[in-house]
């Protein structure tokens, strides 16, 4: 990291806390919802009612998450995605509180769902951000970030759980509550770190504030705003910017016609077949999984949720050094290969294991887990985030993002819900793992054929691979500016093309 590019690499870091509210979230209620004491006080223990009370659990934040998502689809373009991930911490802390506080399930849900408009938010406008802030040669590695903090939340909110419970009274509701409650503590860290980091640049020029974009692209590149490269940087946000008001407001329906139909298509497809891997079956469902491996309660409780949640946090590592490298195109591809064979392995040893008895061959169907998701950790899981937030034009790029990632929870609320109705449908037996296998295998094939690369190209650029007219094509009026000033400057010219 050199010293130039040090301050975009701080910035990201402090957005991407909103991943680690993400990734704690995540981490907290796999292992709260194999507590007894949590079972107990939420009538989870009844055989009639289990299913559906801890479907609900999951499925209630998952419905906030698609509500965060639409809303903040339209409001992070009114108040900007600074203040849009400053909100996202807000609804946390408020939904952390109620959770932990909750002496009855409507209580609960009520802090589920909040809890969720605030995830379904930052994994809109995080990415988002840092796409907006980074520079062309290490966008993919910025933006990455925001997995790699939600890999490091569910880590570390494994850590404190396996911490409450071997400290804690398993019977006493004092341990749910403090699990639950310890989610307020990283979400103020975010509301305090964000005030301080800068708008996006790209939002300051949508809303004509020039001078301050300027001066905002010249700090996240660690150069003066005298330098041509700052200033020819912005001034290309700029006419972008020029160009699609001088379109008009963008609408929905604009999402979906031409060159903006294929990256939404892209886009969604992308959000659902990462969800269609299965991961966050493995995440949400990690205990009553390893249960039905045949594992003692403990390690499934403690030793595996901490093994899952530190392979996940660092396999995402090789993905960041990646992405920038190899592109976007080849982790795809490979990633849902990678993903087939651990499904393929995991369904393999627990038939020949239920069949012989045997639980050395249950190891093995961990080990093909732990192939899964560095699989997942390295590829689909960043780079799906990555990818939308930067092919979208700014005129539709929130609107864009938000309706992808609305895709990605939708499709997570209905797998999470559906689950353990299959699962027990299937009498805990591995079959459901060939359905995931068959999905991996398709999105290697979908990658390869209709997922355009964006490896080193800036924002502005990318819309060329989707099909657009380049810039010099789009404008009559050309923006040029050799000295832009900072703030309160006017030392701006135009000139016109023949």
């Amino acid at each position: 990291m050199s010293g130039k590019t040090k301050y975009s690499w701080l910035v990201a870091l402090a957005a991407g806390i909103g991943g680690f509210l993400f990734g704690y979230e995540i981490g907290v209620i796999g292992q709260v919802l194999g507590m007894e004491s949590f079972k107990t006080d939420f009538n989870l223990n009844d055989a009639s009612t289990q299913s559906s009370h801890v479907a609900w659990v999951t499925t209630s934040f998952l419905f906030g998450c698609i509500g965060g998502a639409a809303i903040f689809s339209v409001l992070a373009d009114r108040i900007g995605r600074k203040y849009s991930i400053i909100s996202s911490g807000l609804f946390f802390a408020m939904g952390g509180a109620l959770q932990c506080s909750a002496n009855s399930f409507a209580v609960l849900l009520a802090g589920r769902v909040l809890s969720g408009v605030s995830i379904g938010t930052a994994s809109m406008v995080v990415p988002l951000y840092m796409a907006e802030t980074a520079p062309a040669a290490t966008r993919g590695a910025l933006t990455t970030i925001y997995q790699l903090m939600i890999t490091f939340g569910i880590f570390v909110a494994s850590c404190v759980n396996s911490i409450i419970i071997k400290t804690v009274e398993d019977r006493s509701s004092t341990g749910w509550r403090m699990a639950l409650a310890m989610q307020i503590i990283p979400s103020i860290f975010l509301v305090i770190l964000v005030y301080f980091i800068p708008f996006s640049p790209r939002w300051l020029a949508e809303k004509g504030r020039h001078e301050e974009g300027l001066e905002v692209m010249a700090k996240l590149r660690g150069l003066s705003v005298h330098d041509q490269t700052v200033v020819d940087e912005y001034n290309l946000i700029r006419e972008a910017s020029e160009i699609d008001k001088a379109i008009g407001e963008a609408s929905w329906g604009e999402l979906f016609r031409g060159t903006n139909g294929k990256r939404m298509l892209i886009a969604m497809v992308n959000q659902s077949l990462q969800q269609l891997t299965g991961i966050n079956v493995i995440l949400y469902y990690s205990v009553q999984i390893f249960q039905a491996m045949g594992f003692d309660h403990a390690d499934t409780l403690i030793a595996f949720p901490l093994a899952n949640s530190f392979v996940n946090f660092i396999a995402t590592f090789p993905g960041m050094w990646a992405v920038d490298r190899y592109g976007r195109k080849p982790l795809l591809i490979w990633g849902g290969l990678g993903m087939a064979v651990g499904h393929a392995g995991v369904y393999t040893f627990l038939t020949l294991s239920s069949k012989e008895g045997s639980q050395l061959l249950a190891w093995g169907a961990i080990i093909s887990v732990y192939i899964f998701l560095v699989s997942f950790a390295s590829t689909w899981g960043p780079v799906v985030w990555s990818y939308q937030a930067e092919i979208f034009p700014l005129r539709v790029r929130a609107k864009g993002t938000g309706f992808a990632t609305v895709t990605n929870w939708t499709w997570n609320a209905i797998i999470a819900y559906a689950f353990p109705f299959v699962f027990s449908a299937l009498d805990k037996q591995p079959s459901v793992y060939w359905i995931f296998f068959a999905f991996c295998l398709g999105m290697s094939a979908w990658a390869w054929y209709f997922v355009p690369e964006t490896k080193g190209l800036t924002l502005e650029e990318v819309g060329e691979v989707f099909g657009d007219k380049p810039m010099a094509a789009q404008r009559n009026t050309h923006y040029v500016s050799t000295d832009l000033k900072p703030r309160y400057s006017t030392n701006q010219m135009y000139v016109h093309h023949q």
